[in-house]
């Protein structure tokens, strides 16, 4: 048995000046932040950092609701075809509804709730990052599960792993991989959605929240290019620190779940043999996170088995979604007796062909590119961890960010319908490309010694090995993606930098004018519901049988 390494003092000391210098911090910057309903942020560059504090907090609360919504749902939908029936609609259609549609609930509810106050709206601000973060999280979780091997689920009812046990010795290393890689992705989406979910507005209402998101989008329309560049740098090395700090130890601890039948010995991140050398982390570890986290695993495996031996609880949920669809269709038709029809809604139906051409064409350019780029990436073991560095670097920066490059190929004559395309892909492109290379880092090593043994090389073995290896990820991310692209068409079709609009006819520049400019809500309502229907109709026909039919035929057996 390992010795195990000594304490150390001056860890101790680092993790205390850090939690130290940030709570001062707080403490200090509070009293010169501007209200939340305030007309803009203060601009001085020394509140950044505070700001940054406040943008992860928030994003830190949002991912870790989503990641147990996610392990809750995907575990649900994977064991119950009832309940599979309900969950899988639901995640297709909500994961598709762009964050402008969730703000009248952000505003009815928490803001309403609250009274208007500033928990409230953090509140709003939380749930509207929850938004960005959770459906591939939950898809992935899904995805984990319906292609696990069938002998270690055997193996599991024959060894009668029940309950908490079940989680911890088979559901949660099964979904570990494709958990981290769609976290990868979900926290860079929040990043994307950051400057929406900190900005909050609904016809006349409009909350400011204190933030690096805001403060970026406030620099972007007004002009600053200087500050525009200071927070773009404060974003990146954030990125680059949570990448060494957080997200590449993650992986490196998350390639002992693979199923493989290697004898190789796991890997310890060397910022968890760090850590371990703390006292405060060991002790911390010990008394707090341990407990809780058995707690926890115990209390969510004994509800969901609660789920499985009774019918209520399916009876419940299947009358509680048709109830929440006839308050909604109340809600709608209220709206639209209350006064005439608004000129805008006839063009509806073009705008939403237009948006659907430009999303079809983000999610085929995205798998075109993913596909030979993994590939790539998982033969390049020297330079994978760099690689995925940069992707996640990129994955992060925000469509503002983007807004002067776009502004400058637009004055190249690019056209605008290219560049909303470019910018989806922004967004698109890192659900594919982290789900292929998720799957393509997890190809058991026997897997290619025997095509190595058999002769497939170059074409041929990304043609007979790696694609249907990394098809069912792959479908994962496209309907991801597919999601996305209609949420991101929001930032897309409607730009605002340097105090000018550029736009181009769709969807999501109608939602856009109609939430920022004129708060129509009837053109709101009726664009999100035909946006709806949409993505019910192109889910049935086509998500559903692909998913089905590649889980099926592409499962990685034991």
């Amino acid at each position: 048995m390992a010795s195990r390494r000594p304490a150390s003092y001056s860890v101790d000391l680092g993790l205390i000046f850090l939690i130290g210098a940030v709570v001062v911090g707080l403490h200090l910057g509070r009293s010169s932040l501007r209200p939340y309903d305030a007309p803009e942020l203060d601009p001085r560059p020394a509140l950044l950092p505070l700001y940054l504090l406040y943008s992860l907090a928030r994003l830190a609360v949002a991912y870790l609701l989503a990641v147990g919504l996610a392990l809750v749902t995907g575990q649900l939908a994977a064991r119950s075809p009832f309940a599979r029936r309900l969950i899988l609609p639901t995640l297709d259609v909500l994961q598709s509804v762009p964050i402008l549609g969730f703000f009248p609930l952000a505003v009815g509810f928490f803001i309403g709730i609250f009274h208007g106050s500033a928990l409230g709206v953090e509140m709003a601000a939380v749930f509207l990052i929850f938004t960005s973060m959770f459906w591939n999280l939950a898809f992935g979780v899904y995805e984990s599960l319906i292609t696990l091997p069938e002998e270690l689920a055997l193996a599991a009812g024959q060894f009668g792993l029940r309950g908490s046990l079940r989680w911890t010795r088979l559901i949660l290393p099964a979904v570990v991989p494709s958990l981290l890689y769609n976290s990868l992705v979900s926290w860079a989406n929040g990043w994307y959605f950051l400057i929406a979910s900190e900005i909050i507005a609904v016809g006349p209402a409009r909350y400011t929240l204190p933030g690096l998101g805001s403060y970026l989008a406030q620099a972007v329309t007004v002009g600053r290019n200087h500050e525009t560049v200071l927070a773009l740098g404060v974003l990146i090395a954030t990125t680059v620190g949570m990448h060494l700090l957080l997200w590449g130890p993650l992986q490196i601890w998350a390639e002992r779940f693979h199923f493989e039948e290697s004898g190789d010995r796991p890997r310890t991140p060397r910022m968890a043999r760090v850590l371990g050398r703390s006292r405060l982390v060991r002790w911390l570890t010990r008394t707090v996170v341990a407990p809780a986290g058995q707690e926890a695993i115990a209390a969510a495996g004994k509800l969901l088995g609660m789920w499985g031996a009774s019918g209520w609880w399916g009876g419940a949920f299947a009358l509680l979604l048709p109830a929440s669809l006839l308050v909604a269709v109340f809600k709608l038709y209220g709206l639209f007796v209350s006064r005439p029809a608004s000129p805008e809604l006839a063009g509806i139906p073009v705008d939403l062909l237009l948006s659907l051409v430009r999303v079809a064409l983000g999610v085929v350019v995205s798998a075109a590119v993913s596909i030979p780029l993994a590939w790539a990436l998982a033969r390049s073991t020297r330079v994978r961890g760099a690689a995925m560095a940069v992707i996640q670097i990129l994955a992060s920066i925000p469509a503002t960010a983007f807004f002067p490059l776009i502004v400058i190929l637009l004055r190249w004559g690019i056209g605008m319908n290219a560049a909303a395309v470019l910018l989806a892909l922004t967004t698109m492109f890192w659900y594919v490309l982290f789900n292929v290379a998720g799957a393509a880092y997890a190809i058991p090593k026997q897997m290619d010694e025997a095509a190595l043994g058999l002769g497939l090389r170059g074409r041929r073995y990304l043609r007979r090995v790696f694609v249907p290896a990394v098809l069912p990820s792959l479908i994962t991310g496209c309907v991801t993606a597919w999601g996305a692209g209609w949420n991101a068409m929001i930032l897309c079709e409607y730009l605002e930098a340097g105090r000018r609009v550029y736009q181009v006819r769709g969807i999501g520049a109608t939602l856009d004018r109609a939430t920022y400019v004129t708060g129509d809500m009837q053109v709101v309502a009726a664009s999100l519901a035909s946006m709806v229907l949409l993505i019910i109709l192109v889910n049935r026909s086509v998500w559903d049988p692909v998913y089905r039919r590649v889980a099926e035929r592409y499962k990685m057996e034991a």
